[in-house]
C-alpha cells in the first residue's frame, strides 16, 4: 500500500554534465534510430538509457525475433531501412542476424548489443548507460532538457530538442505532455532461451519465413497462423492442444502463443509467458517479473516431462527485463488510427513505413495464439511525434500517437526506429535553424530521411 506521508526534498543545485543539439532518452530501436538520424543530420547527440546495454526490447527485453522489417504479404517488401538496416546488415555480418524477407528475422542479442555499441561509436552518438531521468526541465512552455539519476548522483543534461524514445513516455509525462492509456493493458511477456533441446523439425535453418497470403489485406485465420508457428518446426515439437488441456488442468500457468525463434538449433527462444500488470507501476511490474520468472520455470518443467526433444532442456536464461507491449500513447497533433491502417490513407507529411499486423494480445482467459488483420504497407504522419503543447519535444517508438489498435502494429522494434530516425532527423534540423519541431517544413525532415535510406513511402 502506498504511505500518506511525504517528505520534501531539499533545495539544491545540480551539475549540469552536457550541453548538446538533441538527448535522446531511452536506447531501444527507436532510441538508437534517432540518436544516429540526428548525428547524421550533423547535430550533436547525446543518448542516456537506463540499462546497462543498448538495444531496448531486441537485447534487454530478449525479443530476438525482430519484427516490422518486412511485410507479411506477397511481395514481401522490405519496408524499413536507414539506421535500422544499417543495425541489422552490421548483425548480419557478424553471424548475429537473419537478414532476409521472412516475417520476422531472429537474431542473437548479444550481437545486437556488440552491434548497437558500434554504430553509436560510428556515429559520434555520446553514450551514458545506467542513467534514469527524474524529470523534465520545462520552460515557457518548452522542453529545456532533463534531469537524470546515476551513480555519480543527481545531475542535468539541457538540449535544444529533447526525442522520448523510452517506450513507456517517461519524458513525455513528466513534462506535462497529454497522454492515453488503456484501462487494461496487454500482458508482459518474459522470453528466455532453452538448452540442449534435440531438433525435430525438417526445416533448414536458413530457409525464409514467409506466409503464403496476399496481396490483398486482411485477418490471417488458420492457415495463417499455422504458418506463424513454423519457426517452432525447426527444432520443437511441443503439441498445443496438449498444453492447452494442461493449463485447463491446473498443470501450466496462464501462457500465450508459444511462439519459438533462434539462430540455434539446440537453444530455441521461446516467447510464451504472460502476465497481466502495468509497467509503469513499479510495484505492479516488480510482481509480475517474479511472476514471470516462476512462470518460466514452470512452463519449462512441463516441457521437459512431456513435450519431445525437452527430455534434456533446461533454462539458459530469461530476459534481463521484462517485455513491454503498452503503457501511455502520446495525444500528438495527428493520432494514427485502425482506419489510417486498415483503409491505407496516404499521409502527404510520411515519415516511416509500417507493416506489422494489428497485435492486440487477448485479456486474461485466452491461452494461446490470436488472430491478427494484416494490413499492406501502411505511412505515419510525423505530426504523431510532435505533442499537442509541448515544444522541443518529440516521441517515438510505441509511445508515439495512435489508438490502441493502430499502436498494436506500430510498436514492433524496426517500426519504432523508423519514427526514431524521422524523430530525430527533425529535432537536428529545429536545433540547427532553431525551428520548433512542430513547425518544420515536413519536406526538409523526408529529403533528409531519404538522403538517409529511410524508407517513407
Amino acid at each position: 500500500m502506498a504511505s500518506n506521508k511525504t517528505y520534501t526534498e531539499k533545495e539544491r543545485t545540480i551539475d549540469v554534465i552536457a550541453d548538446v543539439d538533441v538527448l535522446v532518452v531511452g536506447g531501444g530501436p527507436a532510441g538508437i534510430g534517432a540518436a544516429v538520424g540526428a548525428a547524421k543530420t550533423g547535430a550533436s547527440v547525446m543518448i542516456v538509457e537506463n540499462m546497462g546495454s543498448f538495444g531496448g526490447m531486441w537485447t534487454n527485453g530478449m525479443v530476438i525475433t525482430l519484427g516490422g522489417f518486412n511485410c507479411w504479404l506477397k511481395p514481401y517488401r522490405r519496408c524499413v531501412a536507414g539506421v535500422m538496416g544499417e543495425w541489422i546488415a552490421m548483425a548480419a555480418k557478424r553471424g548475429g542476424a537473419e537478414d532476409n524477407r521472412s516475417w520476422v528475422l531472429s537474431s542473437d542479442p548479444e550481437i545486437m548489443k556488440l552491434t548497437a555499441d558500434e554504430i553509436l561509436t560510428k556515429y559520434g552518438v555520446k553514450c551514458l548507460l545506467h542513467t534514469w531521468v527524474a524529470d523534465a526541465i520545462v520552460e515557457d512552455n518548452a522542453v529545456r532538457g532533463v534531469i537524470v539519476e546515476n551513480v555519480d548522483g543527481r545531475s542535468a543534461i539541457m538540449a535544444k530538442n529533447v526525442v522520448d524514445c523510452t517506450g513507456n513516455g517517461d519524458v513525455m509525462a513528466r513534462a506535462g505532455a497529454e497522454f492515453n492509456i488503456a484501462e487494461e493493458l496487454q500482458p508482459m511477456t518474459l522470453p528466455f532461451f532453452f538448452a540442449e533441446v534435440e531438433p525435430q523439425g525438417k526445416i533448414p535453418m536458413e530457409d525464409e519465413l514467409i506466409i503464403p497470403k496476399g496481396p490483398e489485406p486482411g485477418y490471417l485465420g488458420d492457415v495463417g497462423l499455422s504458418y506463424s508457428s513454423r519457426r517452432r518446426d525447426v527444432g520443437v515439437d511441443v503439441n498445443d492442444p496438449a498444453l492447452a488441456e494442461a493449463y485447463r488442468e491446473g498443470k501450466l500457468p496462464f501462457f500465450g502463443g508459444p511462439w519459438f525463434g533462434g539462430l540455434r538449433r539446440n537453444f530455441p527462444w521461446v516467447n510464451t509467458t504472460r502476465v497481466y500488470g502495468s509497467a509503469i507501476n513499479a510495484r505492479e511490474l516488480t510482481d509480475c517479473e517474479i511472476e514471470a520468472r516462476r512462470d518460466a520455470h514452470a512452463i519449462a518443467d512441463h516441457y521437459r516431462a512431456n513435450c519431445k526433444g525437452f527430455e534434456r532442456s533446461w533454462i539458459m536464461n530469461t530476459a534481463p527485463t521484462m517485455g513491454v507491449r503498452e503503457t501511455r500513447r502520446l495525444v500528438g497533433e495527428y493520432t494514427m488510427t485502425r482506419a489510417d491502417l486498415v483503409e491505407n490513407t496516404t499521409k502527404a507529411d510520411s515519415i516511416a513505413m509500417g507493416v506489422w499486423p494489428i497485435d492486440i494480445h487477448p485479456p486474461k482467459g485466452q491461452n494461446g495464439a490470436h488472430d491478427m488483420y494484416v494490413p499492406v504497407p501502411y505511412q505515419i504522419s510525423y505530426k504523431a511525434l510532435v505533442p499537442v503543447k509541448i515544444d522541443n519535444l518529440l516521441v517515438a517508438g510505441r509511445c508515439a500517437s495512435t489508438d490502441r489498435e493502430a499502436m498494436g502494429s506500430m510498436r514492433l522494434g524496426a517500426t519504432c526506429g523508423a519514427m526514431g530516425q524521422a524523430a530525430g532527423v527533425a529535432a537536428a534540423l529545429g536545433a540547427q535553424t532553431g525551428c520548433t519541431p512542430r513547425n518544420l517544413d515536413y519536406k526538409t525532415i523526408q529529403s533528409e530521411l531519404l538522403h538517409q535510406g529511410a524508407i517513407i513511402e
